[in-house]
Order: structure tokens, then sequence, then C-alpha cells
């Protein structure tokens, strides 16, 4: 097993959710975490709750992760401290049928969701692929591949990230670089807030409940320190996916 002690870390999605759980976990394993997102006091108020012990450094930077001008900051500013590991966590969601998806909200779901995630990947690769060291972690959802309803274009985006890292992992594995996807099933989180107001989702589920985002953490730390971990697609569900 790979140490992520000392290790260069950059989360989008990082000031909430999922995100947020995955930059605490690995910030407690000592690694020095980067949080992207939109919003500057959210990022500040979630790099305050990491943990910190000496010759830790955490930071976070402000952009819309489907700019291609943020992540050419980021990169700038971590050319003397390269990126070790890369987690793909920024998403928003849907809750609308196509036919009524207005053209404005299926680009944004699209370049946030899948765009995003190809710009983060194709900023770190090339860096990483001469360093001959790096993991890059996406993050998918299992409506990737089994649907959802209202959720067309949220689902596409997804299954785009699935594609993605497979590709990906032909092109980057010969230089020691491992990339992978999570698809979690349904987690608590802002995103899923009401969903189970009745325990008619929970009872969906084989195990009978929601997941919880500290437990799609340990996967990215699962994922982050396998060294022959490379091109998995690791279901977080709780079981849903065998239904």
């Amino acid at each position: 097993m790979l140490s992520i002690r000392g290790r260069r870390c950059v989360i989008t999605g990082g000031s909430r959710g999922i995100g947020l759980a995955i930059a605490k976990l690995f910030a407690f394993k000592e690694a020095n975490c980067t949080l992207i997102g939109r919003h500057e006091e959210s990022l500040e108020k979630a790099v305050q709750s990491l943990c910190s012990k000496p010759l830790q450094s955490h930071k976070w930077l402000a952009f819309d992760v489907s700019d291609p001008k943020g992540w050419e900051e980021l990169m700038q500013n971590k050319k003397s401290n390269p990126i070790d590991i890369l987690v793909n966590a920024a998403g928003i969601s849907q809750n609308s049928f196509l036919m009524n998806t207005p053209e404005a909200e299926l680009d944004k779901i699209l370049d946030v969701n899948l765009k995003g995630t190809i710009l983060g990947c194709k900023s770190v690769i090339l860096p990483m692929m001469k360093r001959k060291t790096g993991c890059i972690i996406n993050i998918s959802s299992l409506l990737a591949t089994h649907g959802g309803r209202g959720a067309s274009v949220y689902a596409a985006s997804k299954a785009g990230i699935i594609g993605l890292t497979r590709s990906l992992a032909w092109e980057v594995g010969r230089f020691n670089v491992r990339a992978n996807v999570i698809q979690p099933g349904y987690i608590h989180t802002d995103m899923t807030k009401g969903m189970n107001k009745d325990g008619d989702l929970a009872a969906l589920i084989p195990m009978g409940r929601l997941g919880e985002a500290t437990e799609v953490a340990e996967a990215a730390l699962f994922l982050a320190t396998n060294k022959y971990a490379h091109n998995c697609v690791l279901n977080i569900d709780g079981g849903l996916s065998a239904t």
C-alpha cells in the first residue's frame, strides 16, 4: 500500500458533500489538499475544517471547473509543487424530464460534470506522465449505468466520465499513472436531501439505507493507496446495482 502522507492532492467540489469528505480523510492521512469550488467563503470554511498537522498545508482556489483558465491558473501555481492525486468530485444534479430541460441547463450539467472532469484530467496527465507517477479518481454515479427518472442529462454526463476514465487508463498506464472511477449510489449529501423522506428510497436498496459521504471517501483512499488499482469502476451503492 502507498502512503498519501505529504502527497499533493487537488479535489474539485471540495467545499461540500463527497468532495469535502474525501478532503477530510486525505488530510487526516497527512496529505496536502487544495480544494476547488466556485464559492470562496465555502472553500475557506472547508479548508479550516481539515485536519492540519505540522508540515501540512491546505489551500483553496475558486473557479468553475468548466473554465480552462481556472485550470491554467491552478497548474501555474503547481509548477513547483506538482499534483500527485486529482479527485474530480464537482458535479450538479438534474430533476426534470429531458423534454422540459432548457438548453442552458443541459449545457451547464454537461459542462460541470463532464467537461470539467475532462479538463481536470487533461491538465494533470502530462506532468504526471513526465514524473511517471500520479493518480486520478473521477466520481461518476450509479445513474451512469442504471439511468434515473428525470436525470437523463445527468446520467449521460456521468456515463461519459466512465468512458473517459477507461480510455484514459489505456493512455497513461504505461507511465505509472493510474485512473479510476467511483460510482456512488444514493449518498447522504445536499444533492439527495429530501429524497428519502418516507423511506421509500432506502427500501429499494438491499442494505436498507443511503450511504454516507465518508464511505465514498474510504473508497477514494483505497484507490489512492493501492498500487495496482487501475481502470477500476468501484460501486459504492449498498447493493442497489444488483437490483
